[in-house]
């Protein structure tokens, strides 16, 4: 069994916390979640999460139970259970997305796979693709705006280039003008 990391921190210096404490927990858990399998399985019911942190409150004699978490927590309690659950897959967290609206990293490539990009926003709810379409809308406005403040800079510097350009092309004709005349400067 891998040790918890809290539990580490908690019980380095005080190993009587761990035996006084954190075993007879962790032990609790694997002994209800046996006996709530064992049960769901001889009943023939199907065995989930759910149904056997349900059972273990009708087997537990404080009537407390375990949650689910406790059984995904605990690695031995979590073992039995993969053992006897009725879903067979592999076990995967789902990804977790902010409530806020995301963030749109970095350039979207002109080459890339539209078909895997098409199957991905088909499998985001709706709440994420509207979050993600305002992300993405957003961007676009502020790209907008600075691609005008960019272009209003540029086109100021052309026009003081030009100006710039007229005096030079005016001040040599008019020593053009002064040489041919005789008028040295």
């Amino acid at each position: 069994m891998k040790p918890n990391p809290k539990l580490k921190s908690n019980t380095e210096g005080r190993p009587w916390l761990r035996e006084k404490v954190y075993d007879p927990k962790r032990q609790r858990t694997v002994e209800l979640v046996i006996r709530a399998v064992d049960c769901l399985l001889k009943d023939k019911r199907r065995v989930s999460l759910a149904s056997v942190a349900a059972r273990s409150k009708e087997l537990d004699p404080e009537g407390r139970g375990i949650s689910e978490s406790a059984i995904l927590n605990n690695e031995e309690a979590r073992q039995y259970y993969e053992q006897h659950r009725a879903w067979k897959g592999k076990s995967w967290k789902r990804p977790t997305r902010s409530k806020d609206t995301p963030e749109i990293t970095g350039p979207i490539k002109i080459d890339r796979n539209l078909s895997r990009a098409h199957y991905r926003y088909l499998k985001m709810s709706k709440a994420n693709l509207a979050a993600r379409l305002l992300a993405v809308e957003q961007k676009y406005a502020e790209q907008e705006e600075q691609w005008l403040q960019v272009n209003e800079e540029l086109m100021t510097w052309r026009l003081r280039a030009e100006r710039a350009e007229a005096r030079i092309r005016a001040e040599l004709e008019r020593r053009k003008e002064n040489h041919q005349e005789g008028r040295f400067l």
